[in-house]
């Protein structure tokens, strides 16, 4: 599946492009809003009155539109230019952050905020700023991911460090729109001054299956043919359970140690520490994937969370929890660069966009739902020991069903697919 030959890739200039659209990744919604989420969840309880529920609801709400929203955002990402994309993005999504700031205690602003965000986060998304980089690089592919996922978890170190500081120096509003400015400042200036397209790339891609170069065995090229595709579906189950089962920890860890007396200073130490986990696991798959079978890498990271996720239903002291944490970042923080690795592996580039946004459809199911139910969980009982056992439970059906995945779309010919010969979009 190797590039044209007219695309130079694994360059000078493909690494100086992977540098910035890092630090964009670094400063990206992700990275700055999902990894300091938990932190925002008792001053918003406190300050508005709304319940850990209400909250986690937000991401719920996610659950239930982006089925609609992120196949549009893979199309949009093979059709379109993706600098004049990202750097338009990087406003948006900065003036949306600041935003949270303004907000009152009408929880439908909040929603209504989380909403929007779907929208001016997907130009500097980490979905886009993967299909760039996979354009710039062939032989360094694996590594490329990594080092780009792993740019993400420094952001996740570094975050819930200066954003607990604001919070409790100031207030979470002002974090908020510290955090807008911040996306702006920095993350602008890394789309501005490093961010381009490999020059065979650098118009919108062929969009049906007639315009793009045949590969030796067929690919689905539309949602309708995804949703026919035996591969799309097992890589899907994948992603799937491992979000459900990381999205009912990830989110809720903050508040769970603090439940558990940790101070609010130490909570965010830990979400750092979890990060960290996340850059060394993207690191260590990153050079894996190049060298190791992807899926069986894949079943092995499933395992780790699981374990973590027992020991915090295990209970013991705080540092026993914030060590769970690492290993849970370390073996989990790989999933979304081997996930893009194995869309690159399985689909077409050209299509890599909308490979991906329909995969991401599957983690967005599992990741939104999994944080209402562990709020609820909590709601009802108390704690959160019935939510770890859940976490748990999907982590060993993701390694399951990672074991299930085939090396290449080329390998698994010797079970019959189910796509035909010949789909248009």
């Amino acid at each position: 599946m190797a590039l044209s030959s007219t695309a130079k890739t694994d360059t000078r200039a493909s690494w100086r492009t992977l540098a910035g659209s890092g630090v964009l990744a670094m400063f990206s919604v992700s990275a700055l809003y999902g990894a300091t989420f938990g932190l925002f969840m008792l001053p918003l309880q406190n300050s508005l009155g709304w319940s850990r529920g209400e909250i986690a609801f937000s991401l719920t709400l996610i659950t239930l539109v982006g089925p609609a929203v992120v196949p549009v955002t893979g199309w949009v990402i093979d059709n379109v230019r993706l600098r004049p994309l990202v750097l338009w993005g990087v406003v948006l999504q900065s003036a949306n952050l600041a935003a949270f700031g303004f907000m009152g205690v009408n929880i439908w602003v909040y929603y209504g905020l989380v909403f929007a965000l779907m929208f001016t986060a997907a130009g500097p998304s980490i979905l886009t700023l993967a299909k760039l980089v996979q354009g710039w690089f062939d032989q360094s592919l694996g590594r490329a991911m990594g080092i780009l996922f792993a740019c993400g978890a420094v952001g996740g170190i570094i975050h819930p460090l200066w954003v607990q500081a604001v919070i409790t120096q100031v207030g979470w509003r002002e974090a908020f729109m510290t955090m807008g400015a911040l996306c702006l400042v920095i993350g602008g200036g890394a789309a501005w001054w490093f961010v381009h397209q490999v020059p065979s790339d650098s118009v919108p891609g062929p969009s049906t299956a007639s315009e793009l170069p045949q590969m030796v065995v067929p690919t689905p090229m539309s949602m309708a043919a995804f949703m026919r595709d035996f591969i799309w579906w097992k890589l899907a189950v994948w992603n799937m359970l491992f979000a459900f089962g990381a999205g009912a920890i990830f989110l809720h860890y903050a508040a769970l140690l603090q439940d558990r007396g940790a101070s609010p200073a130490n909570a965010a130490i830990a979400m750092s520490l979890l990060s960290a986990g996340g850059l060394l696991g993207n690191l260590a798959a990153g050079w894996l994937i190049d060298r190791w079978s992807a899926p069986r890498l894949a079943v092995v990271l499933m395992l780790g969370p699981m374990l973590a996720a027992l020991i915090l239903y295990s209970g013991g002291p705080a540092w026993i929890a914030i060590g769970a944490g690492l290993v849970l970042g370390l073996c989990s923080g790989s999933d979304s660069s081997l996930s893009m690795f194995l869309a690159r592996r399985y689909f077409h580039p050209g299509i890599f966009g909308r490979a991906s946004a329909t995969q991401m459809i599957a983690a967005t199911l599992g990741g939104g739902v999994s944080p209402w139910l562990s709020g609820l969980i909590h709601d009802r009982t108390g704690n959160y020991d019935a939510a770890l056992l859940m976490a748990a439970a999907a982590f060993g059906a993701a390694a399951a069903a990672a074991w299930w995945l085939p090396e290449s779309r080329e390998s698994a010919q010797a079970v019959p697919s189910p796509v035909p010969q010949s789909v248009q979009p």
